[in-house]
């Protein structure tokens, strides 16, 4: 019940009674209001037709009667009264009076008094009750709906701080972007590989790091039925923020939020989510090992050097995607036939025979050439024919070296005499690796590629691993049994990868399942740390915890706080009556009593200890709180629990003392329990069956409903 003297606007009250009666009916037509006149002694001199439905006991509201026997809201405002009818205070209101209805429902009405003079008839103070049940329950659902928005809120924080840790604890990368392609969301792992910071993501295109972005789009809306296994990821190339090209495989899917609105139609928005994995260095082993089987392959079904030579330069460069291969030998006198795609005559083609002395060596020569695409096509035509010296150029220095070489950038290489011509067809890399037999190098290989690649230490070692393997060309039968291991070990790690797959689905199987349970057990651990076993409200712990946070929510509001702590007269002779299990009873029926009355959102019921309950009314001051307290002492005296060892009463009562505060710098939580607990000791003083309220000026004691002076707790 909420008190406030909040004034009504100034009234003339120099008028007739024609007048007034005139004016009451006028005001009573417009909205549910009923009245009462009652004189000095508030003896009921008049009222209107149905103000019985407002009394708290309607049989007490007949002429002559005491008004305060009808409306106990009277009781202690009796001095008040008084200054209205004196006119040193115009006008007083009490608010949102309960009344509780006899199907259980609640009533709320305002009072409002002030006073009517007339020189031919006695002063005399009119009530007037007015219905507002509808204006308050708007209210009280406003304020509770206005609470759980708020926890709701506090949740989704909790929740969405909860999925960024787990997010950037993943190793893949997560991208979320708009319907438009804006990135909105990404994870750790994702500024990681890419160098980009979270801010030079957020608001970007997603084109920014790839060129792909209509191919997700596409895959992520394809339906679930259509994303069988060769469309569960989607491979596409990115780019990081220092230029390095990536190869990233995707997984990808839409997600739709609805987002209610009260105000128009409900709008769904549409999220694109990629999840992907970094497979730059699983996509270049691949194609190594594929270059590396094809070789292979290639060697084992050619019966010569000759017919074997072009083949393999065009695997290697399909494999690996580069665009031209090149193949170097020693000039010599003799000759032989090659017979490759490019070559119009026939060119000096023979290995260096091994154990020769490679230093009388004194020119290399093209002799073999394999290119993609017309682009290239300058640079070989005007390289048919070209020689160089050992030391000059890329397979001058492969020869001189005995060891692959890489040239990241052939424009900025002083040693690459053919620069210009790689200028004008583009070409940005190359690689070379020397051709083994018995220890001595007998030829080279070189490559050459349109863009500009980094060093790969990985292929430069595979490729004069191949080099070896073409030195040794001549021994088929060692080279058969290197396939046949190369095709063992190829299906080894497939198995192993397939089996790491499979095991690691059942582990994210289990470890979803136990994550699954672990939150059950959170809630189950919660309600059992927070919910009294016996009575199933709040224990002290949950008390504890809430007292606390309500009070420095209070303090931020500058509102007050008020307690109730109870304790249930004579409760050992109970137990002694009525045994344990009856006792248990007892404090579950008593628990349901308080458990209704703290029904605003920021009240708590709360078992405090043994026979002891606490209630918690936020945003209630000390008359707002003695009138929750006679609630439940009414409500408690209507059960009629008996109580045949009771000293003061044949069923069950209890006492109880109320605090109540504005919480302040100089107050704390436990001045207000203390106050609490000093005013049931005083209740307990005094005969129990009773509240006390205990202040700096007076003292409210229920049981005889009256004020008096304060008295010290001894």
């Amino acid at each position: 019940m909420f008190y406030n003297n909040e004034m009504l606007p100034k009234l003339s009250l120099q008028i007739s009674p024609k007048t007034i009666n005139n004016f009451l009916e006028k005001l009573l037509s417009l909205r549910r209001i009923e009245y009462l006149a009652v004189d000095r002694e508030l003896k009921i001199q008049e009222t209107s037709l149905n103000v019985q439905e407002f009394a708290d006991i309607p049989d007490g509201v007949e002429k002559g009667k005491d008004v305060r026997d009808s409306f106990p809201e009277l009781i202690g405002i009796e001095e008040l009264l008084d200054d209205i009818l004196e006119q040193r205070q115009p006008i007083f209101q009490l608010k949102s009076v309960t009344r509780i209805l006899t199907n259980g429902s609640y009533l709320y009405l305002d009072l409002y008094f002030f006073a009517q003079k007339d020189h031919l008839k006695p002063e005399r103070l009119i009530v007037l009750c007015e219905d507002v049940t509808d204006t308050t329950a708007l209210q009280q659902s406003m304020v509770q709906a206005a609470n759980e928005n708020s926890i709701k809120v506090d949740y989704l924080v909790s929740d969405r701080d909860y999925i960024d840790k787990i997010l950037n604890s993943i190793n893949d990368i997560l991208l979320v972007t708009t319907e438009a392609g804006k990135i909105k969301k990404v994870n750790k792992s994702t500024q990681l590989l890419f160098g980009y910071t979270e801010s030079e993501l957020i608001g970007q295109p997603i084109s920014m790091i790839t060129t792909d972005e209509e191919l997700l789009r596409q895959v992520s809306q394809l339906p679930p039925e259509l994303k069988n296994e060769s469309w569960h990821q989607v491979k596409v190339a990115c780019t990081t923020k220092k230029g390095s090209k990536l190869t990233v495989a995707f997984s990808c899917s839409t997600i739709e939020t609805s987002i209610e609105s009260q105000h128009s139609d409900n709008k769904t928005i549409q999220n694109f989510v990629y999840v992907g994995r970094d497979i730059t260095e699983e996509q270049r082993t691949k194609k190594r090992q594929a270059a590396q089987y094809a070789v292979a392959r290639i060697m084992s079904e050619s019966g010569s050097l000759e017919s074997a030579t072009p083949k393999i330069m065009q695997a290697i460069c399909e494999s690996l995607g580069w665009d031209i291969g090149e193949l170097w030998t020693p000039m010599d006198g003799k000759e032989t036939k090659f017979d490759a795609e490019y070559t119009r005559e026939r060119v000096p083609f023979l290995l260096t025979v091994p154990d020769s002395n490679v230093e009388d060596i004194p020119l290399l020569l093209r002799v073999g050439v394999w290119r993609r695409g017309s682009e290239v096509g300058e640079f070989v035509e005007n390289c048919q024919q070209i020689s160089l010296e050992p030391g000059a150029g890329l397979p001058g220095i492969v020869w001189n070296t005995g060891y692959p070489q890489w040239i990241t950038d052939l424009l900025k290489d002083r040693n690459f005499v053919r620069s210009h011509l790689a200028s004008k067809a583009g070409l940005r890399s190359a690689f070379g690796f020397p051709i083994r037999a018995s220890g001595q190098v007998v030829g080279v290989m070189t490559f050459f590629c349109r863009e500009k690649q980094p060093s790969d230490e990985d292929l430069l070692q595979m490729m004069a691993a191949i080099g070896s393997q073409l030195g040794q060309f001549v021994k088929r039968k060692y080279a058969e049994q290197e396939l046949q291991e190369a095709e063992a070990s190829i299906r080894f790690l497939y198995e192993q990868e397939k089996q790491q797959s499979e095991k690691l689905a059942q582990q994210n199987l289990a470890l979803e399942q136990t994550k699954l349970e672990l939150e059950a057990a959170n809630q189950a651990l919660h309600r059992l740390a927070s919910v009294d076993g016996l009575t199933q409200i709040a224990n002290r712990r949950c008390f504890d915890k809430t007292l606390q946070s309500e009070w420095q929510r209070m303090a931020r509001e500058k509102e007050p706080l008020s307690l109730i702590l109870l304790d249930i007269d004579f409760f050992k002779l109970y137990n002694d009556r009525y045994g344990h299990q009856g006792g248990d009873e007892c404090l579950k029926k008593v628990a349901e009593i308080l458990d209704r009355n703290a029904h605003r959102g920021g009240d708590l019921a709360a078992r405090y200890g043994g026979e002891e309950f606490a209630v918690i009314l936020s945003g209630t001051d000390a008359r707002g709180t003695q009138r929750v307290a006679e609630l439940i002492r009414r409500d408690l005296n209507a059960m009629a629990i008996p109580h045949e060892g009771s000293k003061i009463s044949e069923s069950l009562t209890a006492s109880m003392g109320v605090a109540s505060a504005v919480p302040a710098p100089e107050l704390s939580v436990e001045w207000l329990i203390g106050e609490a607990d000093r005013a049931l000791y005083q209740a307990k003083l005094e005969g129990r069956d009773r509240i006390v309220y205990l202040d700096s000026k007076r003292e409210f004691q229920s049981g005889k409903g009256v004020f008096y002076d304060d008295c010290e707790r001894s």
